[in-house]
């Protein structure tokens, strides 16, 4: 794949591929680029032709940008540069990543604005910290620094700390927050049976949305630690061709999508109590619609 555009200076514009190398984000770098109001590309990819040979194509593909219209009695003000973090939660989780993530390419965080101490007696003490970019996405960077459990911390950004590569800038804030001990959290054990191949054990939320994946083979414990209260849903993946994920069906081969069954229990998790299941997974493709809640996780 490769992506230009005519007559643009270097440097100009970058582009980033996702984790599945499925598509890219173009980010136009130069003002007098993105401040046009159309903008022709090429685009070169591999297809496949009639006789089914894989060759390269180029396109031609317009980028259109249309401004937002500000309101017209209100005075224009440049945007604020926003960003996400778990920090802002006050709550982390032992050994938890602390990244922060924005819509938009951040430029390298003014470290001299930024201040992280640890509180203690009403007193604080600065420890050391740092941003490192991730290299894969220009919208993250991992906070690393030597937190302890149960500790409180304070991290001060003054305005102007984080910004991104069109020039907007952030405000000043600040966030307290912990380390939580592991045994404040709860824990779901599960004894696998009734299978030898590889599988792909899933913990779910009532959504469907993944909170946790442990990979196996056979019979044996899955532990997944570090739970809040709550009622949660397990399902499994029969990894029939061993490559570490779900595959689904191909109609011109004739392949039939992995197996996957669901735990027939939804599992509510009391504050202070763990879960010790048994779960037979010798039948596939199950999947019952009037899940019960498991009354007692003990």
């Amino acid at each position: 794949f490769r992506f230009d555009i005519p007559g643009a200076p270097a440097g100009s514009w970058f582009t980033e591929s996702n984790a599945g190398k499925d598509s890219i984000r173009i980010w136009i770098t130069d003002s007098t680029l993105y401040s046009q109001p159309q903008l022709t590309t090429l685009v070169t990819c591999p297809y496949t032709d009639t006789l089914g040979m894989t060759v390269s194509r180029t396109d031609t593909v317009p980028l259109r940008f249309s401004a937002p219209r500000p309101a017209r009695t209100a005075r224009v003000k440049k945007p604020v540069f926003t960003y996400e973090s778990r920090i802002k939660s006050g709550d982390l989780r032992p050994s938890e990543k602390i990244v922060f993530s924005a819509a938009t390419p951040f430029r390298a965080p003014d470290t001299s604005r930024i201040r992280l101490y640890e509180l203690a007696d009403s007193k604080r003490r600065t420890l050391n910290y740092r941003f490192i970019p991730d290299p894969a996405n220009s919208c993250r960077y991992e906070f690393s620094a030597t937190l302890a459990q149960g500790k409180q911390y304070l991290l001060i950004a003054d305005s102007a700390s984080f910004g991104n590569i069109y020039d907007e800038v952030s405000d000043s804030t600040a966030f307290k927050f912990t380390v939580r001990d592991p045994e404040s959290y709860n824990k779901l054990t599960l004894d696998i049976s009734g299978y030898d191949g590889s599988r792909i054990t899933q913990l779910l939320l009532q959504d469907e949305k993944v909170i946790g994946t442990v990979k196996g083979k056979g019979a044996g414990k899955v532990l997944f630690p570090l739970l809040d209260p709550g009622i949660y849903r397990l399902r499994v993946i029969y990894d029939l061709n061993n490559d570490g994920k779900w595959t689904s069906g191909d109609f011109s081969s004739g392949r039939q999508p992995e197996p996957v069954s669901y735990y027939g229990q939804e599992i509510d998790l009391k504050a202070g109590w763990n879960a010790d299941n048994s779960w037979d997974i010798t039948i596939r493709n199950f999947k019952d619609q009037k899940l019960r809640k498991k009354k007692e996780n003990r």
